[in-house]
């Protein structure tokens, strides 16, 4: 509590998360960091094998989580996953909305009903599973939502129409929620993330062509890697991020430098 008696609030021992695309890259390493912080973690994925290797991760190290399956493109399944979670560790303290698809096309070549699908997996699904929770977490007065973005996002991407206007749409719906349930003790941020050792931008390289690519190209000398973008959501879930709402923090080596 400050002198001006309102509450600087972050995470507590036992507090419930809430992590979509767990199964592999950010979201493995977000289950592993909140983990090792003491959060009760619920794993969302499509992918099983992958989402219940996350979970066995996190209870091998003396944490608890729990894997949910759910297509993020199916409604019914949300609110399933939502009904579950909740039965399982309560109302969440947090959301990171994490999950996403990147099918690669020019514009002129992409179907619109997969850039119709694009949206609805990468932020259709956000926007439902935040309006599905939000009265809970407000009646707690307390929360923090964390949305990924991507670079793509800021800058375009050439065959990739439908993952940048989804990642753009991504950062203004962080803003209008940090606006919205700030007065209710909510923070809302975005993490946008650069060139990563994850499975996205490995569907067109390989891990040493990102490697070398980061070396040559980014500002640090090097790409980036699940842990580092971890290390950024644990801060925005700690009371050290008290003031700050409405932000998108960009991580990637100085590649982007984000006003």
């Amino acid at each position: 509590m400050g002198e001006d008696g309102i509450e600087r609030d972050g995470y507590r021992a036992g507090d419930h998360v809430i992590v979509t695309g767990a199964g592999g890259g950010f979201g493995r390493a977000f289950c592993q960091r909140f983990g090792r912080m003491g959060l009760k973690i619920s794993a969302w994925d499509i992918d099983r094998a992958g989402g219940e290797d996350s979970v066995r991760m996190v209870r091998d190290a003396g944490g608890e989580a729990q894997f949910f399956a759910v297509d993020l493109a199916d409604r019914a399944q949300i609110d399933a996953a939502i009904s579950a979670s909740l039965a399982a560790f309560g109302v969440p303290y947090a959301v990171v909305n994490n999950a996403s698809i990147y099918p690669r096309a020019s514009l002129i070549d992409m179907a619109v009903e997969t850039f119709e699908q694009t949206l609805k997996i990468n932020i259709t699904a956000p926007m439902h599973i935040l309006h599905a929770l939000g009265p809970q977490m407000i009646a707690k007065k307390r929360g923090v939502i964390i949305n990924i973005a991507s670079g793509r996002g800021v800058e375009g991407a050439a065959n990739g129409v439908g993952y940048a206007c989804s990642k753009a749409a991504i950062l203004s719906l962080t803003k209008t929620v940090a606006l919205e349930w700030a007065k209710h003790n909510i923070r809302c941020n975005a993490i946008i993330p650069g060139m990563s050792m994850t499975a996205q931008p490995l569907a067109a390289s390989t891990p040493e062509e990102l490697i070398e690519r980061g070396k040559k190209r980014l500002p640090l000398g090097r790409i980036g890697y699940p842990e580092d973008v971890a290390g950024l959501a644990a801060f925005f879930l700690s009371p050290d991020a008290a003031y700050m709402t409405g932000q998108g923090v960009a991580i990637n080596g100085g590649n982007i430098m984000v006003p």
